[in-house]
This record gives C-alpha cells, sequence and structure tokens, in this order.
C-alpha cells in the first residue's frame, strides 16, 4: 500500500522504488502491520510503476498520474501491453504536470536510476 497525506491518495501500485537516501530523509516511512511486517509505504517514493488494463485505464492515466504529481514522486512509469508495441513511458515531475521522457533511437533515460533503457 502506498499513501500520501498531501495529494489524498492511498493506492496499491504494481510496483514502487523507494531510495535508500529518501527513507533517510524522511520522505518515504514504512508502516509496520498489525501482526509483523511493514504493510504500506507513506510519503513521497522515488518512483511508482502502473501497468494498464482494461479495468484501470482511467485510474493509471488520469487519477493516479494526476495524485502521482500532487503527491511530488520523481517518475511515474506506465506500462500499456495490451497490444503490440507495447507503449511505455516514464513519466518526468515537472511544474504543471508530468511530462513523458523523450525517446530517442529506441532508449529512455531514467533519472531515478540513472540509466538508460531499451524501448523495442
Amino acid at each position: 500500500m502506498l499513501s500520501n497525506q498531501a495529494a489524498d491518495v492511498s493506492t496499491k501500485p504494481d510496483g514502487v522504488f523507494v531510495a535508500t537516501a529518501s527513507l533517510q530523509a524522511s520522505r518515504v516511512r514504512l508502516v509496520e502491520g498489525m501482526e509483523s511486517g511493514y504493510v504500506e509505504l507513506e510519503g513521497t517514493p522515488d518512483m511508482v510503476l502502473e501497468v494498464v488494463s482494461d479495468s484501470s485505464v482511467q485510474k493509471d492515466t488520469v487519477l493516479l498520474r494526476k495524485a502521482y504529481w500532487e503527491a511530488g514522486i520523481p517518475e511515474y512509469w506506465l506500462v500499456d501491453a495490451r497490444k503490440e508495441p507495447l507503449a511505455f513511458d516514464i513519466l518526468k515531475h515537472g511544474a504543471k504536470g508530468y511530462a513523458a521522457a523523450r525517446k530517442q533511437d529506441g532508449w529512455i533515460k531514467s533519472a531515478v536510476f540513472g540509466k538508460t533503457l531499451a524501448v523495442r
């Protein structure tokens, strides 16, 4: 579970990444469950991933895009594999919303991971 009070969002993303530095700076807090282990991330992770399905198009492409931006999440990875070729976008947090990272010759760069990924 991921929650962020500022963005008034509580959801279960398909993937999430939190850097050690974000934990140390208290941008994200691990919430323990009643019985054992951690059950929730509270705050602003470095990256979230959502995989679009027929039942989640509106949620993933509109509602969560807005909520994750309001939460200040630096990168929102959006994957739509419902048809060929699959769509993979790294959305970068900007002043007025998310903007898709530029793809160049089949490659896309993640600032969060400091890596360039193949997009074929």
